[in-house]
């Protein structure tokens, strides 16, 4: 039985290190890797992992190429003087406005939100992309760097709006190898913020607009803390960056002082909750109240793109 035990860690030892390496950062995930690392080697030294290959050739699955391996956004390029930003154009019955939503699923449900709003339209097309449990941090985990350049690829999307940092408040892994634990922590602020300014860099085009939707106050106090501390490096990266701009959500949830409210007023002025019980997600009120500031900002967008209508010259002849 032990044998045939150890046969089977040595033949799947690649797909038991990735297991390990998605865990949380941390002595458990340390741990797995000390034990699984050695099997991984003598796995690889013996040739015992083409078993599994055959069994997955003969199975059918085909080889992702690479996919699940880590990938770190490239470092934070400067912008050329020259860059403005991007006039989006009206959008019509035969020529909807190309919208995209992505992020982690604190924007899952004002994504749905806004494809029940905007979904009748003729005048959106509209893709959303939400994985939950993931982010910028654990590129190992889900590696949305390379998931939206996919994205933006094949859907060439004119609008785009990008919720992160629900479950970036772990720790994170600078390419040198360094593991910063703590948001608070100077070194996981700039390698984060180097993810972030990737990310916008990887977003821009020529005719795309990118909203940066920052996160709204939390109840949780050690949570809206470090939702702060992203929320400064998403803003400060949008600013230098025509195409970008960052959403700032702590009025819309927030209250007065920016702090954390369960239940605002709606438009009739009824107080509706705005979150759902675990005091992070959107409620449904709340997904439909930010999905309507998004439709909002897409018309600013337009308006402020369209030239004024231009007055007619009137010519005054005096006879005599």
């Amino acid at each position: 039985m032990l044998l045939t035990l150890g046969l089977a860690a040595l033949v799947n030892a690649d797909a038991l290190v990735e297991r390990a390496e998605s865990k949380p950062l941390g002595s458990g995930r340390d741990r797995s890797l000390v034990l699984w690392h050695p099997v991984q080697d003598v796995a690889n030294i013996t040739q015992l992992r083409r078993v599994r290959d055959l069994g997955d050739w003969l199975a059918g699955n085909k080889d992702e190429g690479g996919q699940g391996v880590p990938v770190v956004a490239g470092p934070t390029t400067t912008v050329p003087p020259e860059v403005v930003r991007p006039a989006l154009r009206a959008p019509a019955a035969g020529a909807p406005l190309r919208v995209y939503i992505g992020g982690d699923s604190i924007l899952r449900d004002a994504g749905d939100a806004f494809l029940q709003v905007a979904g009748d339209s003729p005048l959106f097309e509209t893709t959303l992309h939400y994985e939950n449990a993931t982010g910028l941090t654990r590129p190992d985990f889900y590696d949305w760097p390379a998931a939206l350049a996919d994205d933006m690829e094949t859907h060439r999307p004119e609008v785009a709006f990008i919720l992160f940092g629900g479950n970036d408040s772990q720790g994170i892994v600078a390419p040198d190898g360094k593991v910063f634990q703590s948001v608070s922590d100077p070194g996981w602020q700039a390698e984060y913020a180097r993810r972030v300014g990737g990310v916008m860099d990887s977003l821009r085009a020529d005719d795309r607009i990118v909203f940066w939707i920052g996160l709204p106050p939390m109840r949780e106090a050690g949570f809206s803390g470090r939702a702060k501390i992203m929320n400064a490096i998403y803003r400060s990266a949008a600013e230098d960056r025509p195409w970008m701009t960052y959403l700032d959500t702590v009025p819309i949830f927030g209250d007065q002082d920016g702090g954390y409210v369960e239940r605002k007023p709606d438009d009739s002025g009824d107080l509706v909750d705005l979150r759902q019980e675990d005091g992070i997600h959107l409620s449904s009120p709340g997904a439909e109240r930010l999905a309507r500031v998004l439709l909002d900002l897409i018309d600013d967008e337009i308006q402020a793109a369209t030239p004024p209508p231009t007055t007619p010259k009137t010519t005054t002849t005096t006879a005599g």
